[in-house]
């Protein structure tokens, strides 16, 4: 989601605070500052702010730039440092305690970042910026009803402030509303016709059509593409492949996800040795023997739903039906469980994982599986169960079953090469999903988690674990569904069929799809790319079912 940058704070703002020193630096000296600054001169700019706060140490002027700088940089401690001195001398200035509040929420302190902009707004309530940066921050806290308010309130002051519209179309399309999440992109991209964010967004929401607008919009944009930040480049390429691939020019299309990989690969890369040793290590420590002996009896109570696999597979299918089930909370992707385990760790231990295992208690087990059970249950207290759809928690499967001997745990299965593929054509939010962004790296990940899969399987006792193939989903709708209400042990409910007409919140990448009837067009889609995806196909060719 786009976040608005802190611009170098404006000037005039100095001019009012009581806090100041009587001397300050000259006109021309904070001119020149600007112009470093806005030439994207950040090592000078560095150095000239760090100059006038040696000469002037109380001018809250040159600490917002300071920190301003520091953002830019990537150096968030410094910034957030920098930042709060100037909040400090300038207590009355909205705009310091909005750009410190960008520099908290960089460091994921959202809670302290909302403080910091609902002050900047209390000192200045027509503060667009502000608006907008409060909302940005309620969307990171799955608060999206407040987020659209801050949004709109933002655009009441400002019809024209682009960021907002985009991030109001995310949010729309996060509560199924598309028609309208659409409209808010589209302004966007109205008002801004180079505005990438927007162009992506939109990408995953529409089906371009020959003679479409925007398709000649995104196509009259390759001639911007080398002058945009990497980030934008990568947006573009992934919204440009899609829209080609919708008019069914598959070859460019390709040449398209193929340039966003390849950017976003060097951008994020991914250490295959570890994730090689890392499952290696969970088969050897979760044996048969060893979960034998530590299996606790069944509880009574309410089972946990884990609805794991690999990414694409069909998980945000799964939960919809299972959440359009009255009673049944579909909580999306938690990081909960991840966590959990990581906080019971000592530092030292963390990187042993899962080798200190064997050290916990039976005890031990039970209190992770409380701690989850607690954190998870504010989401819904009323809920009959909650389902939690990390596709990754497939790695935690032997922990899932020694912490919750009632869990639930249903495998989403697909075609190898469409799943594969479907993720090669998406931009994730979440850096552990680095893997997906070149063929070899996503085909062997995809082939150490199936291998992990057969091990869950080989080890834990019949019946532990539900595989659901999505092809099979598409083919027996209702046959599928009953199977799964059958494992988690519900009666049949119709309104299990009418999933998508389900209103609750979707945030990961199939949040449009899941609010349509099952659809077929996904079948097969790599078809249409296979001459292309040769290395791909090579690796996981013979990993379809976890029983092969």
């Amino acid at each position: 989601m786009h976040d608005e940058q802190s611009k170098l704070p404006n000037i005039p703002s100095i001019k009012t605070s009581d806090n100041l020193l009587a001397s300050e630096p000259t006109t021309q000296e904070i001119d020149a500052l600007v112009v470093l600054f806005t030439q994207r001169r950040y090592a000078e700019a560095e150095t000239t702010a760090i100059a006038l706060i040696a000469r002037f140490p109380k001018h809250g002027f040159a600490w917002k730039a300071l920190g301003t700088v520091h953002r830019r940089q990537g150096r968030k401690d410094e910034a957030v440092a920098a930042l709060k001195n100037a909040a400090e001398l300038m207590p009355e200035d909205a705009e310091a305690h909005n750009n410190l509040g960008n520099a908290l929420r960089e460091q994921g302190r959202s809670i302290d970042a909302e403080t910091l902009y609902r002050h900047a707004l209390e000192l200045r309530p027509t503060y667009v910026e502000a608006h907008y940066n409060l909302g940005c921050v309620l969307k990171d806290q799955k608060r999206v009803e407040e987020a659209e308010t801050q949004y709109r309130r933002a655009l009441e002051l400002n019809p024209d402030y682009v960021p907002a519209h985009n991030n109001l179309g995310n949010v729309l399309k996060e509560q199924g509303r598309l028609e309208e999440a659409c409209a808010s992109l589209e302004t966007a991209i109205t008002i801004k016709p180079n505005f990438i964010e927007s162009h992506y967004s939109l990408s995953s929401l529409k089906t371009y059509h020959e003679n479409d607008p925007h398709q000649d919009m995104l196509e009259a944009l390759l001639g911007e593409v080398k002058a945009m930040p990497v980030e934008a480049r990568i947006r573009y390429w992934f919204a440009l492949g899609k829209m080609r691939e919708d008019v069914g020019l598959y070859d460019a299309s390709f040449a398209a996800y193929q340039e966003a990989n390849r950017l976003q690969h060097a951008l994020l890369p991914f250490d295959e040795t570890a994730d090689e040793a890392a499952h290696k290590r969970m088969m050897d420590v979760f044996s048969k023997e060893f979960l034998a002996q530590r299996a606790r009896p069944i509880d009574i109570g309410k089972a946990p739903i884990f609805i794991v696999g690999m990414p694409r597979s069909g998980t945000s299918l799964l939960e919809q039906i299972l959440s359009s089930y009255p009673g049944v909370f579909g909580a999306g992707e938690l990081s909960d469980m991840s966590e959990v385990i990581t906080a019971a760790l000592p530092d030292a231990a963390f990187e042993r994982f899962p080798d200190v295992v064997p050290d916990f208690s039976a005890d031990d087990f039970k209190r992770l599986g409380e701690h989850y059970s607690e954190r998870v249950a504010r989401l819904a207290p009323t809920a009959t169960h909650i389902t939690d759809k990390m596709p990754a928690n497939y790695y935690y499967v032997g922990m899932i079953y020694l912490m919750f001997p009632n869990a639930k745990i249903i495998h989403a299965m697909r075609e190898p090469m469409d799943s594969c593929f479907s993720c090669y054509s998406r931009l994730f939010n979440m850096k552990n999903l680095a893997f997906s962004y070149d063929q070899g790296t996503l085909g062997r990940s995809y082939v150490r988690y199936i291998k992990l899969m057969r091990h869950w399987h080989e080890v834990l006792p019949p019946g532990t674990i539900l595989d659901l193939r999505y092809e099979d989903m598409v083919a027996d709708t209702e046959g599928q569904a009953r199977r799964l209400l059958d494992y988690i042990g519900l009666p049949w409910n119709d309104q299990c069929l009418a999933f998508h007409e389900n209103k609750r919140r979707v945030k990961t990448a199939s949040a449009a799809q899941v609010r349509k009837p099952i659809y077929k067009t996904s079948l097969a889609r790599w078809k249409r790319y296979e001459g292309h995806l040769g290395e791909l196909f090579g690796l996981v060719k013979d990993y379809r079912d976890v029983g092969d």
